[in-house]
């Protein structure tokens, strides 16, 4: 139909297509896949060539699909389920036929910590060669808190936070995680190097939302507001206007893509204790093993999966 063959086809640009025409914005898709607007904005180029068709009409501001871009979109959609669903089966077809001796079920909640996971795993399969981990989606904090709670999932990775010790929860730290300032749209406008806060307050600044607004990330707003800064509030990135530099702060962590630019401010020395949260399953032995061989391993891990060197936490 579209004269492409199946065998060219970008499982991740299938996915930015998809994920694109879902939230109607290429901002709010590139913000949930963790790529650059450039980045996917090429995934999509390559995508149009590989189909020999245009899928987006070129309207300034707005996703407009052509003709060619709605009847591909439902089949897209399929076939992006269809590849998910198949790799799960895979998976669960490998687990039946070599069951390992136990499951260590990993809960996260943001695709951060789930792109966390699938690269820490990769790297760290030694680690578990008496069971086998499994990355555990839930739908809200309250739903991750819950289940390692009742004993449901065994750990899971997070920032540390007054609410942990609120929830009853444990707290076994791996490293500590520096506050970054990342760059979009401002390839040209701002400078390259090391840099001051009062070189990057005049910009525009896009808030994290909700619970990954953090308390350093709160202070450096108000200090942006006191000093006139375009901040734009909490919720509303996705109707942000496309174009001119825009800044955000946030933990390394969240942002490890390399189509991504990011400095650290010479005086914004914040951070965060980063580590690993259990409940129930605390003392199981299989998680106590698992802690204190990962709490062991991981300065050695922190410059493959952040790409710089971390501060190692003595435990």
């Amino acid at each position: 139909m579209y004269g492409w063959r199946m065998t060219g086809m970008n499982q991740s640009a299938l996915e930015g297509f998809v994920k694109i025409v879902e939230l109607n914005s290429y901002s709010a898709a590139a913000e949930a896949l963790y790529l650059s607007q450039s980045a996917l904005s090429q995934q999509i180029r390559t995508l149009e060539g590989q189909l020999q068709v245009e899928l987006f009409q070129h309207v300034p501001r707005r996703v407009l699909l052509t003709p060619a871009g709605q009847d591909f979109y439902p089949r897209a959609k399929q076939m992006v389920a269809l590849y998910n669903d198949a790799v799960r089966h895979a998976r669960a077809v490998q687990h039946r036929a070599d069951p390992p001796a136990r499951h260590l079920e990993i809960a996260y909640h943001h695709d951060a910590m789930r792109m966390f996971g699938y690269d820490l795993l990769a790297l760290t399969g030694e680690l578990s060669l008496t069971y086998s981990p499994i990355l555990h989606g839930c739908a809200t904090r309250s739903e991750l808190w819950r289940s390692l709670k009742k004993g449901e999932t065994d750990l899971s990775f997070q920032l540390d936070s007054a609410e942990i010790y609120a929830q009853g929860l444990r707290f076994f730290p791996l490293c500590y995680v520096p506050e970054v300032c990342i760059f979009f749209y401002a390839e040209e406008e701002i400078p390259q190097g090391p840099l001051r806060l009062a070189q990057v307050l005049p910009y525009r600044w896009l808030p994290i939302r909700e619970m990954y607004q953090t308390l350093y990330e709160t202070e450096l707003l108000q200090e942006g507001a006191r000093r006139g800064a375009g901040i734009i509030p909490p919720g509303t990135l996705r109707s942000a206007p496309y174009g001119g530099p825009s800044l955000k702060m946030v933990p390394l962590l969240y942002y490890r893509r390399p189509d991504l630019r990011f400095a650290r401010l010479l005086d914004w020395n914040k951070g965060h204790r980063f580590g690993i949260v259990a409940g129930q399953k605390a003392d199981d032995p299989v998680v106590r093993g698992y802690v204190q061989a990962l709490q062991q391993a991981f300065p050695a891990l922190t410059g493959p999966l952040f790409g710089v060197e971390l501060e190692k936490i003595e435990v």
